[in-house]
């Protein structure tokens, strides 16, 4: 900027009350998906200077600002994270926009914020850091529950939503928020429906919106085997398991919708590879521009907030990626943020993931590795800066899963040992899995099994990453693979876990003691093992693990050779973002942003993975999908909440 710029009279974001007309938005119409809205600083990024007041105005408002041990005020972790919110010269802002809802971020979550916006008739900006171009959404699975498609088309449920409100906050240790959870519980279903109604209406593949577990369906649901149906001869399309929660140790419903795409007989490389859910999101947002009027900013980031002296959110600064243009976007009812996680912010991350900084740098670790693929964290920044607050630690990141590895059947409730050869948890409790897992001695862990495999992986949870026979020809073909599995070999056998053709390396031998030395165990080592296989035996016979309380169901007695096993690594302490955040910023039951001391900010809403109280310190769910599940569900209660509350 030139001298002449920087003497130029600057203005706050309460004085960006009244600006030129409103200009029509000359963007396109379609998009094809989102990720976050927002200009991506690096991993490294400096954060800027601190923060001295809060941004909101109101005056019961803490401070935002920075600590004398430099800590960001009413956060534990080290660091100026936040910095300070820009401000734009009145003289740097090319035009002012109208409308009522602007939308920023249009993912999963603010995909259907804009629709739903739209439909209650409302005038909708939606904000899109991406090009039109390369607009996509990730991932393949949305779960949700007592949809039409899974009751009516499916078979599975109706279940109790309230068991499953209890079993999501469980799992969160407490640290999800129930109203949030019950928010998403409630309401996906009628948002799973509602999405393949517009897919109908907007004359997408009927194979997007049919249930059809064949080769040549599309939509499948997440499901396991009834065993004793499996080994009476039945069809593989007959056997199915209709009861849920399957509860080893957690409980999971089939209630995972994966929009899996053509079948593949071989492992495909690279998650949600043949994936349709961009089919469904682009028919919603052709819906909401086509035929509702919303309007859409592509290479468009994000930038502040705009509140009146009493901190209501008036609307938002953008900025043109490809132009560096300011643009203002004025709103009658408010703005949803929707602009992603904070996972590719090193300086977010070490701050604010507590428990994993604090493995992460006990192990060797350091800053500036410390993040993952996800979001910038401008978002959660814009929310924080607005008088926002995100969530108390601990908070979590997509860490998933446990045990010494998962094989073709993905997460499992199987006889788990560790590098001594001795038994350490309830395998079926998956919430606890990955700590235990980290806190045992470093070396070589095993699972091991017998010629009842496939009665330990029909008795697993429908966990993320857990066994899939949705499709049931992903069973056969693992069925197929083990079978031509012989003892003293070890073979990459093909499965499907979550909703992709992955590969377990399996090994295979006649005796426990042939195991042993495949997996490399020594003398003392193997004699633990085989105490730890008997031990876990008698407490089969029992009908009751009186060590850990896994639950009859999965206590299967490893004694029918040829017997299995595959091998993972033990004591990894260390522990890195993954994936995405699972924390975010409070808001109400309206999803209306909170200030510090829990008052709604006014105009303020948020979905996605920047709205806070989804999760614990990880992610653990009664199903798989609930990360775009909620964002969806999220999303689309966001939209309507505005309007009726504004």
């Amino acid at each position: 900027m030139d001298r002449e710029k920087k003497e130029k009279k600057k203005i706050s974001r309460r004085e960006f009350l009244k600006g030129a007309g409103a200009v029509t938005a000359g963007a396109a119409a379609v998009s094809i998906l989102g990720v976050g809205a927002f200009a991506s600083s690096g991993p490294d990024a400096a954060t800027g200077a601190s923060v001295s007041t809060s941004a909101s105005g109101s005056s019961d408002t803490a401070s935002t600002g920075t600590t004398t041990d430099d800590r960001v005020y009413g956060y534990s972790g080290p660091g100026d994270w936040l910095g300070q919110a820009p401000e734009i010269a009145e003289s740097d802002i090319s035009k002012t926009l109208e409308c009522d809802v602007a939308v920023i971020g249009l993912g999963h979550a603010g995909v259907q914020a804009v629709l739903a916006a739209a439909e209650m008739g409302a005038k909708v900006i939606g904000v899109e850091k991406q090009t039109k171009d390369t607009h996509s959404w990730f991932g393949e699975d949305f779960g949700c529950w007592n949809s039409q498609v899974q009751v009516e088309q499916a078979g599975f449920g109706p279940y109790d939503l309230g068991e499953v409100v209890d079993e999501f906050i469980t799992r969160g240790g407490g640290r999800a928020y129930p109203d949030i959870v019950r928010l998403y519980v409630q309401n996906s279903g009628p948002t799973m429906d509602h999405m393949l109604e517009i897919c109908k209406e907007m004359g997408v593949d009927s194979r997007v919106y049919t249930y059809d577990n064949t080769r040549d369906g599309w939509l499948i649901i997440q499901a396991n085997f009834d065993y004793d149906k499996w080994a009476s001869g039945a069809d593989i399309y007959d056997c199915l398991r209709k009861d849920y929660p399957i509860w080893p140790g957690t409980k999971t419903w089939a209630a995972s919708c994966q929009f899996m795409g053509e079948y593949s007989d071989t492992q495909v490389n690279g998650v949600a590879a043949n994936s349709k859910i961009g089919l469904v999101q682009q028919a919603c947002l052709d819906k909401a521009t086509r035929d509702l009027g919303a309007e859409l900013l592509y290479n468009t980031s994000g930038v502040v907030l705009v509140q009146d002296t009493g901190g209501a959110v008036t609307g938002v600064i953008v900025q043109d990626n490809s132009t560096g243009e300011y643009i203002r976007i004025s709103t009658s009812k408010g703005v949803i943020m929707a602009g992603g996680d904070y996972s590719a912010n090193a300086d977010m991350c070490w701050a604010l993931l507590n428990e994993y900084m604090e493995r992460n740098e006990r192990s060797g670790g350091s800053k500036s590795r410390f993040y993952s693929s996800g979001r910038d964290g401008s978002s959660v920044k814009m929310l924080c800066w607005a008088g926002g607050y995100i969530e108390p630690a601990p908070r979590g990141t997509m860490i998933l899963g446990g045990g010494p590895s998962s094989g073709p059947w993905g997460a499992n409730s199987m006889l788990w040992l560790n590098a001594e050869g001795k038994r350490f948890c309830n395998e079926g409790n998956i919430t606890a899995a990955q700590t235990a897992t980290s806190r045992q001695k470093k070396g070589t862990g095993c699972l091991v099994t017998d010629q009842k495999w496939f009665k330990g992986v029909c008795a697993s949870g429908l966990e993320h990453q857990g066994p899939n026979g949705g499709r049931p020809q992903y069973y056969q073909d693992m069925i197929d693979g083990m079978n031509a599995l012989k003892p003293g070999g070890r073979a990459n056998i093909i499965g499907c876990t979550i909703a992709e053709r992955m590969s377990g390396s399996v090994m295979c031998g006649e005796t426990l003691e042939d195991i042993a030395k495949m997996v490399g165990y020594d003398a003392e080592t193997t004699a633990n093992m085989l105490e730890a296989v008997a031990r876990y035996n008698e407490l089969c016979y029992a009908g009751k693990d009186t060590d850990f309380g896994k639950r009859a169901e999965a206590m299967i007695p490893v004694d029918e050779g040829p017997y299995y096993a595959c091998t993972g690594t033990m004591g990894s302490f260390t522990a890195s973002p993954s994936m995405v955040t699972m924390s975010g910023v409070m808001t109400d039951d309206r999803l209306n942003v909170l200030d510090g001391s829990m008052n709604p900010i006014k105009g303020l809403y948020t979905c996605g993975n920047s709205l806070g109280g989804r999760y614990g310190t990880g992610y653990c769910t009664p199903c798989a999908g609930t990360s775009i599940g909620m964002a969806g569900t999220h999303g689309r209660l966001a939209g309507q909440f505005i309007c009726e509350d504004n």
